[in-house]
């Protein structure tokens, strides 16, 4: 069983200056997007470590990881709105 945890992934790239969102497609499939921080670049070869680490070898987990984003997106708009 692995130990991945998606919010934990998240945190320690949010950290380095990678951030995520999740746009939702017409096929129903999910598009996780990337953004870079303003500290992106002096952590670029960190960040590019941990993604290989996390994503090399195991199909489906950018999905799994766009759905969490998505799911979490939607219950920050929806706090926000209430």
């Amino acid at each position: 069983m692995s130990d991945f945890r998606i919010k934990d992934f998240l945190d320690r790239l949010g950290e380095l200056g990678l951030l995520f969102s999740a746009t939702r497609l017409a096929d129903g499939s999910i598009r996780l997007n990337q953004w870079r921080g303003i500290n992106y670049y002096e952590n670029e070869p960190e960040i590019r470590r941990i993604w290989s680490d996390a994503m090399d070898g195991r199909e489906g987990r950018a999905q799994d990881i766009a759905r969490y984003v998505e799911l979490t997106q939607s219950r920050a708009r929806s706090l926000k709105a209430a």
